[in-house]
């Protein structure tokens, strides 16, 4: 028997204010997940009355190109989905007899590959609305997506590392008593968390390619004054003054050849002209 439990903390906040519904029909369709990912986001923006929408603003929002966007933008029309304005059409959304699921609006700030989104998205579909729990098998959950069974496994590493589920293996006694391994218990975890852990990872990043590029400029500072230690005094003294004096103002190159030019001269000094 499973021991259900309430994750601590979770907030209580008006559901259509940071929440939006899916029609359970969509899984009917047997989309692919960046073409799921792509409706998921038109129906976010559609329940908070956001209706001009672009194929480049999703391209943003989903991280990939706007071509990606506008061929699975056309197969959702051809399926009846989507309109041309990018909305969701009214037959799709009041399909499935008014029954939905929900999503959180801060998903679409983790940059999640779209097949951990359609992963996420089937596990609070399936969920206990009181404990926040499921159970269902990777081969459950690769039947319903339409992924292979280790791209599930990947999702679901994934969504641990985002913080959005705990996992908890299971185990269970058959009629003789050996004991198997079970499907693993999931918990939907707030999102709050997973933003707040996202955000502090994109400082982290930031704050360490900082560093980087000063250790850089500082490497490249020491490189120059170790060459200037090791060249002579008068060639590094006019390296040093030709990097500082402009072109215009530096005097003209003498040429200091020995031997004078043109045709050869007497020994008074005068110019022979050239025999005929």
């Amino acid at each position: 028997m499973r021991k259900h439990h309430t994750p601590i903390s979770w907030p209580r906040r008006n559901s259509l204010h940071y929440r939006f519904p899916i029609p359970n029909a969509v899984w009917e369709y047997q989309l692919k997940p960046i073409a799921f990912a792509i409706l998921s986001y038109l129906c976010c923006q559609h329940s908070h009355c956001s209706t001009d929408l672009s194929p480049e603003m999703v391209a943003k929002v989903i991280h990939k190109s706007e071509s990606t966007v506008k061929k699975h933008l056309s197969v959702l029309a051809d399926a009846g989905l989507v309109t041309e304005g990018c909305s969701p059409a009214f037959d799709f959304l009041s399909a499935g007899s008014g029954k939905f699921f929900s999503l959180p609006n801060e998903i679409f700030l983790l940059n999640l590959p779209p097949s951990a989104f359609m992963v996420y998205a089937y596990l609070l579909l399936i969920e206990d609305r009181k404990t926040h729990t499921c159970h269902p098998s990777y081969n459950t959950i690769a039947a319903a997506t339409g992924m292979s069974k280790n791209t599930v496994i990947k999702s679901i590493g994934t969504l641990l590392e985002k913080l959005l589920v705990m996992m908890e293996h299971s185990q269970y006694l058959d009629q003789h008593g050996l004991k198997w391994n079970g499907n693993n218990l999931y918990t939907i975890l707030p999102t709050q968390r997973a933003v707040e852990a996202f955000h502090q990872q994109q400082l982290s990043h930031l704050e360490l390619e900082t560093q980087r590029r000063k250790l850089r400029r500082q490497q490249k500072r020491q490189a120059h004054h170790a060459t200037a230690q090791f060249l002579p005094a008068n060639e590094s003294s006019n390296r040093i003054l030709s990097t500082h004096i402009p072109r215009q103002n530096r005097s003209p190159r003498v040429s200091h050849c020995k031997a004078p030019c043109g045709p050869p001269t007497d020994s008074g000094g005068i110019r022979t002209p050239p025999m005929p």
